[in-house]
């Protein structure tokens, strides 16, 4: 299980603060909705349910990627790609009347923790570009390049280093943390549906890999830039979350 933790997207740290940013933006309807599904006062709670349910089905583990197109669009209509997995909850929530409790809770904690998986740009995978699937590179302190300052580093484990380095906050001051500086965004970063947002990220993958890519040498300094655009995905994530909700249970 501890295991299980450490592979999912920004950490199970980082999707209790996704959650904890969604939560301060439900509606009081969406609230009474979502705490009544999971019986619980908040979503950080269960933001974590799919990571748990990994052990016992292998096809879990694969929800956490999206894949997209080599012209960076969302087109897959594979059943564990993350993308088509949070079509398919979000149907389940908007048809809850007509389905089991189970599913509906199973449902909104995936969508939980799911959305926010997507917006890692270490799970988004690109078509004809190898190096989204991980890769190794060599980080190095400060000028000087000599074997003892080089760091061997992987692609997908730098962007779940980011959020171990907030691990003394807790989700909900992280997450109030992240709000000072990109609550501004909210408007623009809530709009589109989940194929649009992995399409988003996505963009920041292309991007990040003309500097940082397969057997690089960059500095420390170089990786620590990376933490605005993790941050940056992080309240996306959180804002686009709870405007799928809102959405879902606004009737």
């Amino acid at each position: 299980m501890l295991m299980a933790g450490e592979a999912c997207a920004f950490r199970g740290f980082g999707h209790q603060t996704i959650a904890a940013i969604a939560d301060n933006h439900l509606t009081e309807n969406t609230k009474r909705e979502v705490y009544s599904i999971l019986k619980a006062d908040n979503m950080v709670k269960h933001a974590n349910w799919v990571t748990s349910q990994r052990s016992r089905a292998k096809r879990v583990s694969e929800w956490q990627y999206a894949t997209l197109d080599a012209n960076g669009k969302s087109t897959t209509t594979y059943e564990n790609d993350g993308v088509v997995v949070i079509e398919k909850a979000a149907e389940v929530l908007r048809n809850r009347k007509n389905e089991s409790d189970s599913l509906v809770f199973a449902s909104l904690c995936t969508l939980i923790e799911i959305v926010g998986d997507i917006h890692c740009p270490g799970n988004i995978h690109i078509e004809g570009n190898e190096a989204t699937k991980n890769f190794a590179f060599t980080r190095w302190n400060g000028r000087k390049v000599e074997e003892k300052n080089r760091l061997k580093s992987k692609w997908r484990e730098m962007w779940h280093d980011y959020t171990k380095t907030h691990d003394v906050f807790t989700p909900q001051y992280y997450a109030e943390d992240l709000e000072i500086i990109l609550l501004k965004k909210k408007a623009e970063y809530e709009k589109g549906t989940p194929r649009f947002w992995a399409e988003n990220v996505g963009e920041d993958v292309v991007w990040c890999l003309k500097v940082i890519y397969p057997e690089a040498e960059v500095t420390n300094e170089t990786v620590y830039r990376y933490e605005d655009i993790n941050n940056r995905c992080m309240a996306k994530a959180g804002y686009r979350l709870a405007a799928l909700l809102n959405n879902i249970f606004k009737q």
